[in-house]
């Protein structure tokens, strides 16, 4: 097993086949539920005090918390918090991949995913770890982000996984 340790000035691209999700999921209808959530219409935000729940496809993702903003019937931003926000997803590959943070903050006006606090990634390639790390969802990059220059970005790799 190889451990990586990439500050936060450099970006691990991840290999395209095993990070694309399948493009089912892609086409599929978006299910936003949870216990108590509330459509705020003129201020065009859906809360969920109590928990929520988003599917799409092989792509399933809980919190204890969340906020969508959303405009023109599509969704612009999606904010999730709890103990440990759970998220999987089917890839092209036919692998399962699998991120854990106490916090998602998804930006669709930048095509970016915002994970903080203990973010734990598993896929077919290994397990990324971090406190704060940013996906780039066009371009397939992973980094550790943070105020400082330090934080720091860990990968395991198993080769014995091919």
């Amino acid at each position: 097993m190889q451990n990586l340790k990439i500050s936060t000035l450099l970006v691990f691209t991840f290999i395209a086949g095993h990070c694309l999700a399948l493009e089912s999921d892609r086409k599929a209808k978006i299910i936003i539920q949870g216990p108590g959530c509330v459509l705020k219409a003129k201020i065009n935000q859906t809360e969920c005090q109590k928990g929520l729940t988003i599917e799409q496809g092989s792509l399933l993702i809980k919190s204890t918390y969340g906020l969508i903003h959303h405009h023109d019937k599509g969704i612009q931003n999606v904010l999730m918090t709890g103990n440990q926000v759970y998220m999987e997803q089917m890839m092209d590959d036919n692998t399962k991949m699998v991120i854990k943070a106490n916090e998602i903050d998804y930006k669709k006006e930048v095509e970016k995913v915002y994970l903080k606090g203990n973010v734990n990634i598993t896929s077919s390639l290994g397990v990324t770890t971090g406190e704060e790390i940013e996906l780039d969802l066009k371009t397939q990059e992973i980094k550790a982000v943070g105020e400082e220059n330090t934080e720091q970005f860990r990968m395991e790799i198993d080769p014995g996984n091919d």
